[in-house]
């Protein structure tokens, strides 16, 4: 459904102290802000080091989350290291599917919880192997140092919440429980974007740019067959809104909604696939699609 790749790697105000940290490291700052992380010129251990500087607060992250985090990443061997990655100087969080990540950076976040810290010496068996990863310069040999600060945790079974609002004729029908469920009606769709809302969420209204999680379902109107499920992929998904990185009329869509809310969208060819279609999903060049969206946070 995304017409460009995700933009995934892939708050507390309190002091963290670099005492005993491994490896020789110090880490200075604030919890939700960049730290300060002074690597020594001798090389790592050559083992996985965890340590938790400071802990979060609410439900532990577990395998199927999708992760809220502020990060900076180090590549670090004997006499170089080097920062490749800092979502600080981007300017908005990462989202990380726990359980997908490398080794290493699965088993940092494991049992932390939102509003937490916590640091990770990744050697290569924990982190991309003897292959390094040349997009952020990590060669073969490569230790990582991470610094994550965990901002929220978002389950496979996430939902919208709010209130439910009554639903008008000749567009699918949406089910308000926790795992949506639409009905798509026999007669022809509409001309022009359609979008209702079906839970009424109670949070800050989305903004263009801003880094929303979500649970979707996507059909063909013609069809019923569902062609997307970010359920059906085992967690939540991310997108940057207003960005070009989803169908024109998804994205119309959830600018402006509250987040906690639900949302129905009927999207015409020419704000979906267009004139290409896209036949590995069934979808013709004149095919309507209906999507559900579960607007579960924004960043």
């Amino acid at each position: 459904m995304r017409r460009a790749a995700p933009l995934v790697l892939l708050v507390l105000l309190t002091a963290c102290s670099g005492g005993g940290l491994p490896d020789g490291l110090k880490i200075a700052g604030d919890v939700g802000r960049q730290p300060t992380v002074t690597i020594p010129k001798s090389g790592p251990g050559g083992k996985l080091e965890v340590k938790t500087l400071h802990k979060g607060k609410g439900d532990q992250v577990v395998k199927g989350d999708l992760v809220a985090a502020n990060y900076v990443g180090y590549r670090w061997k004997a006499g170089d290291h080097k920062l490749i990655a800092s979502s600080f100087d981007a300017g908005r969080p990462a989202m990380f599917p726990y359980g997908q990540l490398v080794p290493g950076l699965n088993k940092a976040l494991a049992g932390q919880r939102p509003g937490g810290r916590v640091m990770a010496v990744i050697p290569p068996g924990e982190g991309y192997g003897a292959n390094g990863y040349a997009p952020l310069q990590v060669g073969g040999t490569d230790s990582m140092v991470f610094v994550v600060d965990v901002l929220g945790r978002y389950p496979n079974d996430a939902s919208a919440r709010g209130a439910a609002v009554a639903q008008s004729g000749g567009l699918p029908r949406v089910t308000t429980g926790a795992t949506p469920a639409m009905k798509i009606p026999s007669a022809r769709p509409p001309a022009k974007l359609q979008v209702r809302t079906i839970v009424q969420g109670t949070g800050k209204p989305v903004q263009a740019r801003q880094l929303v999680v979500y649970h979707d379902l996507g059909q063909i109107w013609r069809t019923g067959k569902v062609f997307e499920s970010s359920r059906g992929r085992g967690h939540p998904d991310s997108v940057v809104v207003g960005a070009r990185q989803m169908l024109a009329g998804w994205d119309r869509a959830v600018v402006g909604k509250p987040v906690g809310s639900r949302v129905l969208v009927v999207v015409p060819p020419g704000q979906g696939y267009g004139k290409k279609g896209h036949a590995a999903s069934g979808i013709r060049s004149t095919d309507t699609l209906a999507f559900v969206i579960d607007i579960l946070a924004a960043y």
